[in-house]
């Protein structure tokens, strides 16, 4: 039976790579694209091409709805950040009211994902490695972290993504020059990238990690440009596999790290495919398809790991 899959965010790189990787799935789907502009180039990755309002619009949530219940919709795929936590919080009404799954995590693990300091606090609670993180509206907190850890410090928008707003904090006049009572910034210990800086594409079902693909990435301007498998990278696997199933997160989740005293220090969760999403295909896993025939045909979700762990 033909399913009908829609992807939102046909304009942004995450959407595209899952319409790609959609594109390549053994399964019959018909892909309907989704975007506010009509003009976004992927749309030309899919079947059929809806225009959308913006997140921030009033009728965004009555025009997804209308979509699904036009198309009938089998399933939701989630191609922009922003969307998420409508989709985290539509999820299961969706599935209710009109079959459709909606392919994200619970609010909650969206909202640690979506939040520097609440990822830091997450990992903390449940005695992961963490990266001391204190937020710079609280100037005794600020002095805190400076005794502790001294320089130099990360400083960040706790919702930012890639690069944009990060500095490097090198001396205490730099550190309160940030404190504000209304700031957004969090400060983080300074994560050395001599040893690499790493992402993981976990896939969990049920509580449980199925599949788990890391690889060493190289940047540029906060964008993964270059990752592949060196040998050395699935180590860490049987790291991050515990913390993906205490998230409990539903589907796919991304983590980023670094390596500290020999083990891996998540400093960025992403409760979505990630942006080397499709660079894992190459390595023999294609995410997209294997949840959808799980969700959608109720086939075995085939386990994967960089290697056996």
């Amino acid at each position: 039976m033909i399913k009908n899959v829609l992807v939102t965010g046909a304009g942004a790189l995450l959407g595209q790579g899952i319409l790609r990787l959609l594109q390549v799935s053994d399964f019959p789907k018909k892909i309907f694209t989704a975007d506010p502009d009509p003009r976004s180039s992927g749309h030309w990755l899919g079947d059929y091409a809806l225009t959308v309002p913006k997140i921030n619009e009033e009728n965004y949530g009555k025009v997804i709805e209308e979509i699904i219940v036009q198309y009938k919709i089998d399933a939701i795929l989630v191609g922009t950040d922003v969307e998420l936590p409508f989709f985290a919080k539509h999820k299961d009404v969706f599935l209710q009211k009109y079959n459709c799954k909606v392919v994200v995590s619970s609010e909650e693990v969206i909202t640690i994902a979506n939040n520097k300091f609440l990822t830091s606090a997450f990992l903390e609670e449940n005695n992961f490695p963490y990266p001391f993180s204190v937020m710079a509206n609280d100037k005794n907190k600020l002095l805190e972290i400076e005794e502790k850890l001294g320089f130099p410090l990360f400083a960040k928008p706790f919702d930012g993504a890639r690069s944009l707003g990060i500095m490097k904090i090198e001396t205490h006049e730099e550190l309160m020059a940030i404190y504000h009572p209304e700031s957004n910034l969090v400060v983080q210990q300074f994560l050395s990238e001599s040893e690499g800086e790493f992402t993981s594409g976990c896939i969990v079902v049920e509580g449980k990690c199925k599949a788990i693909v890391t690889m060493k990435r190289d940047l540029r301007d906060g964008n993964t440009y270059r990752a592949y498998l060196d040998g050395e990278t699935s180590k860490y696997d049987s790291f991050i596999i515990p913390i993906a199933e205490k998230l409990n997160a539903d589907g796919p989740v991304n983590f980023q790290f670094r390596i500290s005293n020999g083990k891996p220090v998540i400093f960025e969760i992403n409760g979505r495919f990630s942006g080397t999403t499709p660079l894992r295909h190459f390595f023999g896993f294609n995410e997209v398809e294997e949840l959808l025939k799980y969700y959608l045909l109720e086939l075995k979700l085939r386990n994967h790991y960089s290697k056996t762990v």
